[in-house]
């Protein structure tokens, strides 16, 4: 208060200062809020409570009250005045000042947040001849020092200021003064009526300590808030609420312990942490909010992880950041999964009961009977319409894949760093599966031949039939006539495991008309026997109408036998102009596959 960097060079240069960030990324930083005394305000004070006897909580932890602290209640107002001891209208200038420390003192009222005087000084000056004042008396003559101490008790006097807050400051230097108060509420409360208080003042009591910068009086804090959290009776009806309240505060005990390599305790705390909730899976209506809560604790345990490591914690193959990403993941597709199944009957005619979700008191909540920590549903009627909505707003709101791939997506970075090629080979596999279910045909096509033709080096047959099913409806799907043939002659191989029926059906409707230039219709499929193809109208057929000219701007017309004994195929795509040699000549399509297929044109 009272600084312009815009009007003066110098208040720039202190503003500058003051929010110079020297410290890492995790740690602890002081905010610093520029205001005048025209426009500081602070939000009403509640009245002191003299007695918890009769008072109930609405909730575990209020969804206002860390913003409250960091951004609107200060922990300290430095007052910015500019007055030399020797000023000719110092008299004058002493009752401004007094004045406005007044005023900010009857805003501040009874909070406790200390207030400090600040004055800006050509010359350098002794604010105080007492010897612990951060400034020791340093005047040229004794005259001037004794100006200096007069008429700086004068000036604490008038403002009601103790010593040691009256700060001089020359133009060319700049003090931080951190202070924080922590109050504690303890001695009023009993376990009987008051369990959801332990909860909250004790990580209130870690909140501030932890912005105190006091991080292992913070750690014993949260570690008795959700102590006491454990402790709490679960019902499917505050389930949510305690759930939500829980990975707050298990994401500040994680957190506080990187923050003092104690990277063990962080992990044995989050392993903890989800023994104890797993289990609880809350009603089977909305199983796949437990999911959701299940994803986004592994994705920010090992987000921690990450920022630890790039702060120089060492992590080792067996133990990274990328499995809880990859845990992240494998329950964000779980929760897809329930929400299809039991959201696809839900409807829109409730969406008003979750007006106002995002501004509710108490964290994790329901917006129907906000304020109402029960354990059993006031109102079984309501409550049954509160969860339609979610499952309408699970099912048409949310974007499942633009959670899933992301976290596929940084489960490989991390698995690509340890050294990890295996894993992150499956990793891509799934994702290009995900690319599929979002219908981003080109991506997943890009993804899965890559790790097709690794796997095709390491002859892991198996895994190579599924990859090149996958590859064949992918490009299907986006009328790829290279990736197409590539795959399907992958198919046709002798050593892919896929059904003889199904080679044929593929050998037959897919290969033989794009070799023959003709259209080529082929339809996607998820029935059950895993066949790709399936007739009648229920299917989705997708017409190239591209492929022939494709196929007849190619000057080379290969011939027949070339199809039947092609070399080893060792290629990631294939086009018409393009035929790989080896030295040992292997015949790429199944005998038995191609000698079914004759007799099935014998027939006909």
């Amino acid at each position: 208060m009272g600084l312009e960097p815009s009007n003066n060079p110098n208040h720039a240069i202190i503003w500058e200062a003051l929010n110079l960030q020297s410290k890492p990324a995790l740690q602890t930083l002081i905010n610093f809020k520029l205001t005048n005394i025209n426009d500081f305000s602070l939000p009403p004070m509640k009245t002191k409570r003299q007695s918890y006897e009769w008072y109930t909580p609405k909730g575990v932890l209020k969804s206002n009250w860390m913003a409250k602290y960091l951004h609107h209640i200060p922990a300290l107002v430095a007052i910015f005045y500019t007055l030399d001891w020797s000023d000719s209208n110092w008299l004058n200038k002493k009752n401004e000042l007094a004045n406005i420390v007044s005023s900010v003192k009857a805003i501040i009222g009874e909070r406790h947040c200390r207030v400090a005087v600040i004055l800006l000084q050509n010359a350098a000056g002794s604010p105080a001849t007492d010897s612990s004042s951060p400034y020791a008396p340093n005047s040229e003559t004794e005259t001037n020092a004794s100006l200096s101490g007069e008429r700086a008790s004068i000036l604490c006097e008038s403002c009601d200021l103790p010593t040691k807050h009256l700060f001089v400051l020359p133009l060319n230097d700049a003090q931080l003064i951190p202070g924080y108060t922590a109050r504690n509420h303890r001695d009023f409360l009993n376990k009987t009526n008051h369990q959801l208080l332990f909860v909250r003042h004790c990580f209130k009591t870690g909140f501030l300590l932890e912005m105190k910068n006091d991080l292992q009086a913070a750690i014993k804090a949260y570690q008795q808030s959700y102590q006491h959290l454990s402790e709490l009776r679960f019902t499917d009806t505050n389930l949510h609420e305690i759930r939500i309240s829980s990975a707050i505060i298990n994401y500040k005990v994680c957190r506080v312990n990187f923050l003092l390599n104690l990277p063990r305790d962080a992990i044995a705390q989050f392993r903890r942490h989800i023994d104890l909730f797993r289990p609880r899976m809350g009603p089977k209506s909305l199983i796949f909010e437990h999911y959701a809560w299940l994803a986004s604790q592994y994705e920010l345990f090992g987000w921690l992880f990450e920022s630890a490591v790039q702060q120089g914690l060492p992590a080792v193959q067996t133990q990274h950041p990328g499995f809880y990403y990859q845990q992240a993941a494998q329950f964000a597709s779980l929760r897809r999964t329930t929400a299809l199944h039991l959201c696809s009957a839900a409807t829109d005619q409730h969406n008003h009961m979750l007006d106002g979700i995002d501004s509710l008191e108490i964290y994790g909540q329901r917006p129907w009977r906000a304020g109402k920590h029960s354990l059993e549903p006031p109102e079984p009627e309501r409550e049954a319409c509160g969860v339609e909505a979610i499952q309408y707003h699970e099912l048409t709101k949310v974007q499942h894949h633009e959670m899933i791939i992301p976290l596929y997506s940084r489960a490989m970075a991390q698995f690509q760093r340890y050294r990890c090629p295996r894993i992150k080979q499956q990793l891509m596999v799934q994702m290009a599966t995900e690319y599929q279910k979002a219908k981003q045909y080109q991506k997943a096509l890009a993804v899965v031949q890559h790790v097709l033709g690794q796997y095709r080096s390491e002859r892991w047959w198996a895994l190579v039939s599924s990859c090149a099913l996958l590859a064949l409806q992918c490009a299907s799907a986006v009328a790829d006539v290279p990736a197409y043939v590539a795959a399907a002659l992958e198919i046709a191989s002798p050593r892919v495991t896929l059904a003889p029926s199904l080679k044929i059906q593929v050998f037959r409707d897919g290969l033989m008309r794009v070799l023959k230039i003709a259209s080529v219709s082929c339809c996607l499929d998820g029935s059950a026997d895993g066949s790709p193809w399936r007739g009648g109208g229920a299917a989705v057929r997708l017409s190239w109408p591209g492929a022939g000219a494709a196929a007849a701007a190619s000057s080379h017309t290969p011939h027949h036998s070339e199809f039947l004994v092609l070399k080893n195929p060792s290629f990631d795509t294939l086009s018409p102009k393009t035929f790989i040699k080896v030295e040992k000549p292997e015949p790429l399509i199944d005998v038995e596959v191609f000698s079914l297929y004759l007799l099935d044109l014998l027939r006909n």
